[in-house]
Formats: structure tokens, C-alpha cells, sequence
């Protein structure tokens, strides 16, 4: 998954034009082709919309076995960096935080009990990154095709017996981007709908021999002026990423952090 800085790029960035900038590079056909697909895909999923998405709330839940191993709210402020989420912890215990990303601010508790000590407050701030740099990442993905540091190929197309085309775009990532280096990840981005069907990932860390992870994404709706995907099923896992009571609002509730 991205780092939280990827993330700052895709939630907290605006486009600019720098003075000075010297013009990019022209292109190769086959680098156009790749962002042509990158940006269908983007559009489609409401990227224009971007900058008047300010506040984004939602539970991020996993079942694995028809059975709920992880839940956690969570919402975020993309003007002022306020970032809040609640669940447990793997041992089981449950926390809630608020953290502000850009000044590395923090509160919360553990376990009902207000946090005072640095070591836990610390330990706050890391959960709330890795759920914000995960969560966030799983949920907007096609929002970030062009975000600095990835890179787009294309990857061909592939069909099946009953006629549906997929074009594959194919990400890498500069050195340090991930939790791991080395990942990759293809879109298959449906020809007809312009939407992601599935998400394929080579982590970094798999056996020798063994393929990417298989994610297909379904349940697309429209929240704000978003279409996303609420659901993820993994291929093989039996196991489902659901994201429910999403909210895309221009304006951040009056209590949304408190």
C-alpha cells in the first residue's frame, strides 16, 4: 500500500502550475495510451470532483469467513489535516484518536481511558496512519492514477467467453513509495463501463512462483460525485472489504472531531 505521503498528494494537493517548470517530456505512444486508460478510469470515478470533496467519512470492515475480523470508522478532514478513527487493536482492545496528518497532533484513548503518556500517544499516531495510508489507499485508488512517484503502462487487454474486454494498466512506484518496494499493481479497466473491475497486487513478499493478489470490486455507487466501489472480494480468501456509510460532503460537520 502507499505511503501517507502518496496519500497528502491525491487528499491535500491542488493542481499548480510551478514558475519556472520546465515543460515534460512529449510522450511515447505507448506512455499516451497508458494515461489516456488512467484517466478514463479517473474520470469515471469522479477525480474532477476532487477538490470539493472536503470531508470523507466511512467504516472500513473485513469478514473473512462470513465473520467480521476488523472494523474501523473513520473521517477526514482534507482542508485542516483532521483525521479520526476508532476500532481495536489487534490484541482486541479498542481505541479511538484524533490526529491532525500535517502536524502530527494527537489524542485518544485506549481502552476507554484518556492516553497521556508519549509511548501510547505514539502508538495512537502509528495505528491512525497505517488505517488513514490503507483504508484510505483501498477506497480512492482510482482517484490516484496520477499521483507523483507512480508509474502507468499498458498491459493489453483480455477478454472472456462472453465478450467483455478488459484493458490492464499496470502500476510500479518509485523506490520507498510502499510499505514495501517492489510492488506492482494492474487495473482491469472495463472497456465498456470505464470502471476498475478488478485490482490485481504483486506484493513484495510473496512466495516464489505465487501470482498477485486477485481483487474484484463490486457494489458501485454514487455518493457525492464519486462512483466507487463498496465492496472488494478477494479471490481465493474468502474474504470481503466493505466500506458502509460513506460520506462525501463539501463542508466538514460542526462535530465531526470533537
Amino acid at each position: 500500500m502507499f505511503r501517507i505521503t502518496l496519500m497528502f498528494s491525491i487528499l491535500f494537493s491542488f493542481s499548480v502550475i510551478a514558475v519556472g517548470q520546465q515543460p515534460a517530456a512529449q510522450p511515447t505512444a505507448e506512455q499516451k495510451k497508458a494515461d489516456d486508460l488512467a484517466h478514463r478510469a479517473a474520470d469515471f470515478a469522479g477525480a474532477t470532483a476532487l477538490n470539493n470533496a472536503r470531508y470523507i467519512a466511512f467504516t472500513f470492515r473485513v469478514e473473512r469467513d462470513g465473520k467480521e475480523i476488523s472494523a474501523f470508522t473513520q473521517r477526514l478532514d482534507r482542508v485542516t489535516g483532521d483525521y479520526k478513527v476508532s476500532g481495536k487493536r489487534p490484541d482486541g482492545i479498542p481505541f479511538e484518536t484524533t490526529v491532525n496528518i500535517v502536524k502530527r497532533s494527537v489524542r485518544g484513548s485506549i481502552n476507554g481511558k484518556v492516553v497521556t503518556e508519549k509511548d501510547k500517544l505514539e502508538e495512537l499516531f502509528t495505528i491512525a496512519s497505517r488505517r488513514f495510508t490503507n483504508d484510505m489507499n483501498w477506497l480512492l485508488m482510482p482517484l490516484e492514477l496520477f499521483s507523483p512517484g507512480i508509474h502507468r503502462a499498458y498491459d493489453g487487454e483480455r477478454s472472456d467467453s462472453c465478450g467483455r474486454t478488459w484493458d490492464l494498466l499496470k502500476l510500479t512506484f518509485d523506490p520507498g513509495l510502499g510499505f514495501t518496494t517492489g510492488e506492482n499493481y494492474w487495473l482491469w479497466i472495463n472497456r465498456d463501463t470505464g470502471l476498475v473491475d478488478e485490482w490485481d497486487i504483486q506484493l513484495t513478499g510473496n512466495q516464489a512462483g505465487e501470482g498477485p493478489l486477485e481483487v474484484y470490486l463490486h457494489d458501485y455507487r454514487r455518493v457525492g460525485s464519486f462512483l466507487l466501489s463498496l465492496r472488494r472480494d478477494v479471490k481465493g480468501k474468502n474474504q470481503v472489504m466493505r466500506f458502509d456509510d460513506l460520506q462525501v460532503l463539501a463542508l466538514t460537520p460542526k462535530d465531526a472531531f470533537k
